[in-house]
């Protein structure tokens, strides 16, 4: 039994499809076609114990395997102590970026750790590997703690069977956000991710005919109409972008399905050209991490980018024709003050941008979460299970919590409606995507 737990006391009422547990899913599949699977994912239904201790009596796993990030943690302890009561034989494993970095919190209540990827781990796991022998677990021996050395992570992500093999498995009708992953891991290093000590800042890519196969693959059997690709970055480096563009294009799939993804808005990697493929290959949203208007803490967050690379990104990205530009701020950063922050509503004023405010969440295996520990700002171990939308998780050497909670909502409600209707979004588009946000609050 593969579950996603649930990171809050609400479902979703539509999400995305559960790429990561998708794809261990299909990997396990493909090398042990009789080992039997189901799905329970939380995160597009309501989590309630009688519930689930009926699926595990139903299902009866010898195994169950949970996705976990931090803000599902708690809930991911209180499942397993479930399965535990339903049988105390059941292999409790998890994996994800949570357990990645704090291992030992999870062995409180999990049997084996995951450490990094997952696919090749889990799928030795379910053989009967003894644990000794299983590069990239963390266990219980007698007692104590035992970390395996690291594995290596796997080269050729191509030759990975299609996270979609498994669509048979998911109950689809949930999910209105289909998308693939065509690469792993991002070169930077901003200290508010997880992914430099994640991905060790290597970049791993699959194949534009690959990608567009599994994206063809979806398309005729959902019948969907619009892809988000997953990874970090489609633009590293550029001409990886132009590939995917060209083969998407050669397909005919412009004509029948619509595109959105992530980029770096660094000048390397950005061009009148590109964006003029883009909207050929009908890509009708890019996202931009922008982080902030000031070039001092944009360099204290080590993002690599400056200011006017940004502006002149979303600038070309318009001009082009790419419908709706997005760009990520965050509010409540280390070194920000009330002057930065105005220095970021000046450039959303005066860039044709649609901005996305988020507070700046210090999460364990960031640089960030290390240096509030250091500088005393976030004492004690933080209570996730309270986490929501508009929860300020520390102070900053520059703004209280308080200060940091009001700028936040300011700047969402101002600029979510001011802009609304000027940066590409509809007035239904406005009025989903703040009863999404007030949701997950």
């Amino acid at each position: 039994m593969l579950i996603y737990p649930p990171s809050g006391s609400r479902a979703r009422i539509r999400s995305s499809s559960p790429l990561g547990l998708m794809s261990i899913a299909s990997y396990v599949l493909d090398r042990e076609a009789s080992v039997e699977i189901k799905f329970v994912d939380y995160s597009v239904n309501s989590f309630k114990a009688e519930c689930f201790q009926h699926e595990l009596r139903m299902f009866n796993p010898e195994i169950l395997g949970m996705s976990i990030i931090t803000l599902n943690a708690s809930s991911a302890n209180v499942i397993a102590k479930l399965a535990k009561q339903h049988n105390p034989r059941i292999l409790i494993v998890v994996g994800g970026v949570h357990a990645t970095f704090l291992p030992e919190t999870c062995l409180e209540y999990a049997d084996i750790v995951v450490r990094g990827e997952g696919e090749e781990t889990f799928c030795e796991i379910i053989q009967g590997y003894p644990l000794d022998s299983i590069a990239g677990i963390s266990f219980r021996r007698n007692g104590e703690i035992v970390h395996n050395d690291d594995r290596p992570p796997i080269s050729n992500i191509d030759g990975l069977p299609f996270a979609s093999n498994v669509i048979h498995l998911l109950e689809v009708e949930k999910y209105d956000n289909w998308g693939v992953m065509g690469s792993r891991g991002c070169p930077y290093r901003c200290i508010y991710c997880s992914s430099p000590r994640m991905w060790h800042r290597r970049l791993r890519y699959r194949s534009a005919s690959c990608i567009v196969d599994e994206i063809e693959r979806l398309h005729n059997a959902l019948n969907i109409d619009s892809i988000m690709f997953f990874d970090d970055t489609l633009n590293i480096p550029q001409q990886r972008a132009f590939e995917v563009c060209d083969e998407i294009i050669k397909r005919g799939l412009n004509k029948k399905m619509e595109f959105t993804c992530m980029l770096r808005s660094n000048r390397q990697f950005v061009s009148s050209e590109l964006f003029s493929k883009m909207r050929e290959a009908n890509f009708t949203r890019v996202e931009f991490g922008i982080e902030s208007g000031s070039q001092r803490v944009l360099d204290s967050l080590h993002k690599s980018l400056t200011v006017e690379e940004a502006k002149r990104a979303v600038e070309i990205a318009r001009a082009e024709g790419i419908p709706l530009v997005i760009g990520f701020f965050l509010i409540g950063s280390w070194d920000e003050t009330f002057l930065d922050v105005l220095k970021s509503w000046h450039f959303i004023l005066t860039t044709p941008v649609y901005p996305v405010f988020s507070i700046t969440t210090p999460f364990p295996g960031t640089e960030l979460y290390s240096i509030l520990k250091q500088e005393g700002c976030l004492k004690g171990e933080v209570d996730w299970r309270s986490m929501n939308q508009y929860t300020v998780v520390s102070k900053t050497n520059k703004m209280s919590r308080p200060l940091i909670l009001l700028l936040y909502v300011f700047s969402f409600l101002f600029f979510h409606f001011l802009l609304a209707f000027t940066r590409g979004r509809s007035l239904k588009e406005t009025i989903n995507g703040t009863v999404r946000l007030l949701l997950r609050s």
